[in-house]
């Protein structure tokens, strides 16, 4: 799980996407239809992407497609000025029907990018966060993705992250602020919320570290997660970043 700079989470166009004054929001065409999109076999999705934190300027995710038993980039979208107080922080992006995963979450601040992704190493994501799929002709409002990014564990060289992400309807003032932004889009939305991918395992339970501490003795496993070898910190906020 990858919170920094210098990860690559698609071609070098796409990571300049969040570059101030660069692009804009993602935006469809005015005036896409629900008609037009059914006979081009085209959907389109919107979504409220979320701060990680007070620090984000501009925000991007990347959408992608199941490949064997990863997942590989499709698309990205971005928010910029995701904290304005007059513009929606919603990005539209027209799609084929089918099926999409989340796959990766950058935050631009000020001084630098932060991307929350999970590859392979090489072309493929091992992770969706969340999925959801779209039919010919949909205008189909995906719902407000959350992203909560913190660091647990004591380990100063490479402590591993912890991410919470959840998808809500949104707030009611924005849905007004995006009927009166986009008033053609707004009426032909509908709501179908992502589905947000099934957690991972978390940190070890005071279950896991009885066992694993049995197994120490038994000279089956060497080191314990630093989790059951002292009190657990206190989680930090969902919205505070890594540092």
């Amino acid at each position: 799980m990858v919170w920094g700079k210098g990860q690559a989470w698609a071609a070098a166009a796409i990571a300049s996407m969040l570059t101030v004054g660069c692009t804009q929001t993602s935006r469809v065409d005015d005036a896409l239809t629900t008609s037009s999109l059914t006979q081009s076999k085209k959907a389109v999705a919107i979504m409220r992407v979320g701060s990680a934190s007070a620090a984000c300027v501009n925000v991007a995710v990347l959408l992608g497609v199941r490949e064997g038993a990863g997942f590989r980039r499709h698309q990205g979208i971005t928010v910029m000025n995701v904290r304005s107080l007059t513009e929606p922080a919603v990005a539209e992006v027209e799609l084929d029907a089918g099926e999409y995963h989340v796959l990766a979450y950058r935050c631009q601040t000020r001084a630098k990018l932060h991307t929350v992704s999970d590859t392979d190493g090489g072309q493929l994501y091992r992770t969706s966060y969340a999925s959801f799929r779209l039919e010919p002709g949909e205008v189909v409002n995906l719902g407000y993705l959350h992203v909560g990014v913190w660091r647990h564990g004591r380990n100063a060289i490479s402590r591993p992250l912890e991410v919470d992400i959840d998808v809500t309807d949104w707030p009611l003032v924005e849905l007004e602020r995006f009927k009166a932004k986009r008033p053609h889009i707004y009426a032909q939305m509908k709501t179908r919320l992502m589905a947000v991918a099934a957690r991972q395992q978390g940190p070890p339970t005071s279950q896991d570290c009885a066992r694993l501490k049995a197994l120490k003795a038994e000279g089956k496993v060497q080191r314990l997660p630093d989790e059951c070898a002292a009190p657990a910190a206190a989680r930090r906020g969902a919205g505070t970043v890594a540092k």
